[in-house]
């Protein structure tokens, strides 16, 4: 009867001892569930982390690209400034060019105007001169002729003289008359 109630009380603690152990092996599993999904708690937390790390850095750079584009702009819109005002400057330079030149003709075309009046002024005083000259030459040139009829007559005479007697007035006239 004693060992009935020994082996009973034996399967008893067996059995409670069976039960702790189940007891036991269900709390380290729970523990182990739950450091596990304390684990991947952490581990999402990592990964948000780093995604927001990345974001951030993502951000970044796009923020940098941003500012890229916005100073090739300006250094662009900056060029084409410096562009139109090389143009402007150049257009002025040819302006002031243009009205330079338009001066310089104006006071060429003035001195032009003045140099043929005072050619006109010229040709009238040297065609006054020139026919004065030309009077002068004709003068001088009637008087060496008239020089030269006068030896020439003077030397006919000379000859006829010294060749025949004198002859009457009318015949001496008539010889005159037509060696002139």
């Amino acid at each position: 009867h004693r060992d009935k109630k020994r082996d009973k009380e034996k399967v008893k603690e067996k059995e409670k001892a069976k039960e702790k152990e189940r007891d036991r092996d269900k709390e380290k599993e729970r523990n182990w569930d739950r450091d596990k999904e304390k684990e991947r708690e952490r581990d999402k937390e990592r990964n948000t982390d780093k995604d927001k790390e990345k974001d951030q850095e993502r951000e970044k750079e796009r923020h940098k690209d941003r500012e890229r584009v916005r100073d090739k702009d300006r250094d662009r819109d900056r060029d084409k400034d410096r562009e139109k005002n090389k143009e402007k400057e150049k257009e002025k330079d040819r302006e002031e060019v243009d009205q330079n030149k338009e001066k310089d003709d104006v006071t060429k075309e003035g001195e032009k105007d003045r140099e043929k009046i005072k050619d006109k002024e010229g040709d009238k005083d040297r065609g006054e001169k020139e026919k004065d000259k030309e009077k002068e030459k004709d003068e001088k040139k009637e008087k060496k002729e008239r020089e030269r009829e006068k030896e020439r007559d003077d030397k006919k005479k000379k000859e006829k003289r010294s060749r025949t007697p004198p002859r009457s007035y009318s015949s001496s006239r008539r010889s005159r008359s037509s060696s002139r």
